[in-house]
C-alpha cells in the first residue's frame, strides 16, 4: 500500500493526472521523490511519441508538439510558478517555454527523440537531488521537501535517472549526466 501511496503522489505531484494528497504525510511526500525521475520519463515518452507522429506529416512542428505535450501533460506548473511573480516572471516564463520551442524544434529526430526523453527525467532527478541535500526554505507547500529526502529516494531516483540516460544517449550520456549534475549543485 505505501508503493501505491508514493507512485500516487509521484504522479499528483507533476502531472495533471490526479492531485497530491494535501492529507498525505510528509513521509510519503518524501518517499514519493524516488519515483520522480520515472515518472518524467514517462512524460518524455509520450512527448517523444507524440513528436514522432507529428514527424511523419509535418517534420517542422515535431519538436514544437514535444514541447507543448509536456506542458499539457504537467499542468505547465513551472510556467505557472514563474508567470505568478508578475511582469518580470511572465516574460521570464514566456522566454523560458520559447528557449524551450527553439531548443528542441532545430534537433534533428534522433536527437529530439533523446531530448525530449531525458529532459524531464532529469529535471525532475534535479529536484531529488536539491530534495536530497537542501536546507528547507519553508514550511509548507513543496519546498518543505527540502532536505527530506533520504538516500533511498536519492539513490533509486540517480540509478533511474543515470541508467535510462546512459542507454538512451550512450557515451554522450555521460556528457549530458556531468552537465545535468553540475547544474543541479550549482543551483
Amino acid at each position: 500500500m505505501a508503493l501505491a501511496e508514493e507512485l500516487r503522489e509521484a504522479v499528483g505531484s507533476l502531472t495533471v493526472f490526479g492531485r497530491s494528497d494535501a492529507r498525505a504525510r510528509p513521509q510519503t511526500l518524501a518517499a514519493a521523490l524516488a519515483f520522480y525521475p520515472a515518472v518524467g520519463l514517462l512524460l518524455g515518452l509520450v512527448a517523444s511519441g507524440v513528436a514522432w507522429a507529428v514527424d511523419q506529416d509535418y517534420p517542422a512542428f515535431a519538436g514544437a508538439a514535444g514541447v507543448f505535450v509536456l506542458a499539457a501533460l504537467s499542468g505547465a506548473r513551472v510556467s505557472r510558478a514563474l508567470a505568478a511573480g508578475g511582469a518580470l516572471g511572465l516574460s521570464t516564463a514566456a522566454l523560458t517555454f520559447a528557449a524551450k520551442l527553439w531548443s528542441v524544434t532545430g534537433l534533428p529526430a534522433p536527437a529530439r527523440t533523446a531530448a525530449l526523453l531525458l529532459a524531464p527525467m532529469l529535471g525532475r532527478w534535479a529536484i531529488v537531488v536539491q530534495c536530497y541535500g537542501g536546507v528547507a526554505a519553508a514550511a509548507s507547500g513543496p519546498a518543505a521537501l527540502a532536505g527530506r529526502a533520504r538516500f533511498r529516494e536519492f539513490g533509486i531516483a540517480s540509478v533511474t535517472a543515470f541508467t535510462v540516460t546512459l542507454a538512451v544517449a550512450d557515451a554522450a550520456g555521460l556528457l549530458v549526466l556531468v552537465a545535468a549534475a553540475l547544474t543541479t549543485v550549482a543551483l
